[in-house]
């Protein structure tokens, strides 16, 4: 089983949307810990819907809002995730 990489996931989500080409790497690895952070608020026996795209979309959709310097549209939030969880697939 390989290990998460953030420069593999930041490549793979480069990939995957196209739109990011305006972000940097820091950029994205915001989403990616805003990402992390999430996983970290939900209980061993958080419900089904708390793991999907939409959830947790709005989760880092939340917390970017609050960064004044954050470059990421919130449109673009939901593409990014869903690749950032399928780069996490790839690792099984």
């Amino acid at each position: 089983m390989m290990e998460f990489d953030d420069n593999n996931a930041i490549k793979f989500i480069r990939k995957a949307v196209p739109q990011c080409e305006a972000y940097s790497d820091d950029d994205l690895l915001l989403v990616i810990d805003a990402m992390f952070d999430y996983d970290e608020t939900l209980s061993d026996d958080a419900p089904d819907e708390a793991f999907e795209v939409s959830a947790i979309a709005a989760y880092v959709s939340k917390q970017l809002k609050k960064d004044d310097e954050n470059k990421i549209a919130i449109a673009d939030v939901p593409a990014i995730v869903e690749a950032e969880l399928d780069y996490e697939d790839t690792l099984d």
